[in-house]
């Protein structure tokens, strides 16, 4: 894959992260479309015809999978995806990517209780300031509600589901993203229109006023969430770990900025040292995850002859 297309890759997956965050949150706030899990509905209705035109443009190669292997995936991404968004919907932005935050040390917790799998001490050790952070945050965090805590919590228990399940069935299946995304996404937006009937208000969505501002914003958050899925296969082991990494981390900042100056909403300063405090941990995480997955570097000798080695046997 050449590099530009890979900085093209990086441009769409900053602009759609951050873009489907704050357009989402505008959809809710101002323009009062309160039926979060119809609109994640349109994403994946979008993606699944999305995904399906970009297999016609041979943009990846179809794969084979089984139900069996698809069906977890499906349901945990369901549940991730429409808890997180009702999550946005009744949550400040702010709260909204803590929770986020959250789910990593949930899924570390779960991998240890389900699967006895541990980390270092030194991952451990950067648990401590995002827990922290994250409870320091909540608790001065001047928007929060009983409703969104609740959804919050679902959102952070359905997220890491998803991941594990996503990580193992992703193996089993040997599919990539992309590959997943086509099989899975047909069955995420029929769960999406059931689960509809249970989150968002019939009666007030049959009786919603669309203004032409807020269908075009709608699809723009739909064109987002499939940019979403392209460049993260666009991205994902094509750059570097610490691109990546930094990737992440401004993606982070950029939705917090993004989300206390758009809004207008009040600020507590306490609020804000807990998010710092946790996106210290995040980094600091991530930083270490990435030096413990980078295999230790050859002395200079060693590589030497292996080269050597190497081109002896071509």
């Amino acid at each position: 894959m050449s590099s530009t297309v890979i900085i093209i890759g990086v441009i769409v997956n900053i602009l759609s992260v951050v873009g489907v965050v704050i357009t989402n949150k505008y959809i809710t706030e101002v323009d009062g479309f309160q039926f979060m899990v119809f609109l994640s509905f349109l994403h994946f209705s979008f993606t699944t015809i999305g995904t399906r035109a970009l297999l016609k443009g041979e943009i990846f190669a179809f794969k084979d999978a089984p139900l069996s292997g698809i069906l977890p995936v499906a349901v945990g991404s369901l549940l991730s995806v429409a808890f997180m968004n009702l999550n946005l919907a009744h949550n400040s932005v702010g709260f909204y990517q803590l929770s986020k935050l959250a789910c990593i040390p949930f899924t570390l917790l779960v991998q240890y209780v389900a699967y006895k799998q541990s980390v270092s001490r030194m991952i451990q050790f950067t648990l401590i300031p995002i827990t922290f952070g994250v409870g320091y945050a909540t608790v001065y965090d001047l928007s929060l509600n009983a409703v969104g805590l609740i959804f919050a919590v679902c959102a952070v228990v359905a997220t890491a589901l998803a991941q594990i399940f996503t990580n193992t069935y992703q193996k089993s299946l040997d599919c990539n993203a992309m590959q997943l995304l086509y099989h899975t996404s047909p069955y995420i937006s029929l769960g999406m229109l059931i689960m509809c009937a249970f989150f968002d208000d019939l009666h007030q969505f049959a009786h919603f006023k669309y203004t032409p501002d807020c269908v075009l914003r709608i699809v723009v958050s739909c064109v987002f969430a499939l940019g979403v899925n392209i460049s993260n296969y666009l991205v994902l082991g094509k750059t570097s770990p610490l691109t990546y990494q930094v990737l992440g981390h401004m993606k982070t900042v950029l939705i917090l900025v993004l989300g206390f100056t758009v809004f207008n909403k009040p600020v507590d300063m306490r609020n804000v040292l807990g998010i710092a405090i946790a996106m210290v941990g995040v980094v600091s995480y991530t930083e270490i995850r990435r030096r413990e997955s980078t295999p230790p570097v050859l002395p200079t000798s060693s590589s030497s002859s292996s080269s050597d080695r190497s081109n002896n046997n071509k």
